[in-house]
């Protein structure tokens, strides 16, 4: 059976850090689009999220945002919704840029040695 989504973004970022991936969303920024999609299937739901999410991301570049997915009132999620929206599974994601707040790591002892003989 047919259900009607609504899409819109909300900004954010993504941070990394050593031990921590952290998503940061701004909820109550604006939306730089919204559109409203009939679909029959989770594989529908990913098509038209990668496909409003690439129109969102060439219409402005720089911006960094989540895809929102909302259910139409009386709407029934299709099958494998629940999954397919907890584990990324609609690409709503792809479209956070990623800030890599990780420390570098130390050179490894093994590579020291290597240089110090090197240099000898």
């Amino acid at each position: 059976m047919p259900a009607t989504i609504h899409l819109g973004t909300v900004t954010g970022s993504i941070e990394r850090g050593d031990r921590y991936d952290m998503k940061r969303l701004e909820i109550t920024g604006f939306s730089l689009g919204r559109e409203t999609v009939t679909v029959a299937s989770v594989a529908d739901i990913r098509t038209a999220v990668q496909a409003f999410g690439a129109r969102m991301r060439a219409e402005i570049p720089e911006a960094s945002f989540l895809v929102s997915i909302s259910i139409r009132k009386g709407s029934r999620k299709p099958n494998g919704y629940d999954k397919s929206y907890l584990n990324n599974g609609f690409g709503q994601d792809d479209f956070l840029r990623v800030l890599d707040k990780r420390t570098k790591p130390a050179a490894e002892p093994s590579d020291a040695n290597a240089a110090a003989s090197t240099a000898a």
